[in-house]
């Protein structure tokens, strides 16, 4: 009768210790391990892209920014499939269900990202607080795409910040923002405070990621975080990633390779214009680019005025879409699509 009691106790503990990792109903861990295991298998997964990318580089020659854009997408298609295997997770589950208005929405934040710097760079010179030179030169650049003219080198900047701004987008909201909503859902009253949650700790995160970059300042890091809640607000309320990796890789872009400005204090070898702040970094961001100053938040409030006017177009509402904080599966139905 005691080994018995003893079994059962024994076997209640063992269940409640599983519990704590292991999420029965949906036979997958739970959203922290998910997150652990995941990050853990994606730095193999860095380490193999890179040693491929090496290999095919020693036998086709590759240029530079084609092997740099082939390891970020290598590391891309590795992070859904780890979502596959370790969350069970679908395309559609990490904005990523691709149709026809998952292009549109793409391009227009594309065009939306121009935009944005364009406004903020015509502010910035209108106001006498930034020049045109007449050529763009800079000494040890943090992106060299080894251009034979300016046309080459813009194209390459547009590949290189495409396939960069997709990988930041797909691993902050595609995938940890996913991950924290659900989380946050076993302890909140409803799915949209669990991803409005969500989205003010991946915005947070995303503005440490950029903390430490040269030039960085407390306003960097407070603008920075802000574009991470638009991009986090895009994503939530269009239920697609489209939005803000098209945003993401037209400031990018626009600020390094089309007005030669640094990127969150990284400078490109190559750019359409050479834009020269010459006012205060307050107010220019300096050396760290539009984005460490009050030009920037200028920039923000023109392209969250376009999101709106789109998202009411062609969505009908601006909401935030708490069914980010729903997994949906493909194991609960045993589709492996």
């Amino acid at each position: 009768m005691l080994d018995a009691r003893m079994s059962v106790c024994m076997s209640g503990i063992v269940g409640s210790v599983k519990g704590l990792f292991w999420n029965s109903d949906e036979l997958r861990l739970r959203a922290l391990f998910r997150v652990v295991a995941t990050g853990g298998l994606l730095l193999l997964v860095v380490t193999l892209a890179v040693s491929l990318v090496d290999i095919a580089n020693s036998i086709l020659g590759l240029p530079s920014v084609l092997s740099q854009v082939a390891t970020f997408s290598l590391i891309i298609v590795g992070l859904v499939a780890l979502a596959w295997f370790i969350d069970r997770r679908r395309l559609r589950d990490m904005g990523l269900s691709l149709d026809r208005q998952w292009g549109r929405d793409l391009l227009v934040g594309l065009g939306v990202g121009v935009v944005m710097v364009a406004v903020a760079v015509a502010l910035l010179v209108g106001s006498g607080l930034a020049s045109v030179g007449s050529t763009y030169a800079v000494e040890n650049p943090d992106f060299s795409f080894a251009a034979g003219s300016t046309a080459t080198g813009v194209l390459s900047g547009f590949l290189f910040f495409a396939a960069f701004a997709t990988l930041e987008e797909v691993i902050v909201r595609g995938y940890l923002l996913v991950n924290i909503a659900e989380g946050i859902r076993q302890v909140s009253s409803t799915d949209r405070r669990a991803v409005a949650g969500a989205i003010a700790i991946t915005a947070a995160l995303f503005g440490l990621l950029h903390a430490a970059n040269p030039g960085g300042t407390a306003l960097s890091l407070v603008n920075i975080t802000i574009a991470g809640l638009f991009f986090g607000v895009a994503y939530a309320a269009t239920d697609r990633l489209a939005f803000p990796i098209g945003a993401h890789i037209g400031w990018n872009f626009a600020v390094g390779s089309l007005f030669g400005l640094p990127v969150s204090g990284l400078r490109t070898d190559s750019a359409l214009l050479a834009v020269e702040p010459d006012g205060p970094t307050l107010l220019t961001g300096g050396s760290f680019g539009p984005e460490g100053g009050v030009v920037m938040l200028v920039g923000l409030l023109a392209g969250i005025a376009v999101f709106v006017w789109w998202v009411r177009q062609q969505y009908g509402t601006l909401a935030v879409d708490g069914r980010i904080a729903i997994p949906d599966l493909w194991i609960a139905t045993g589709d492996d699509s």
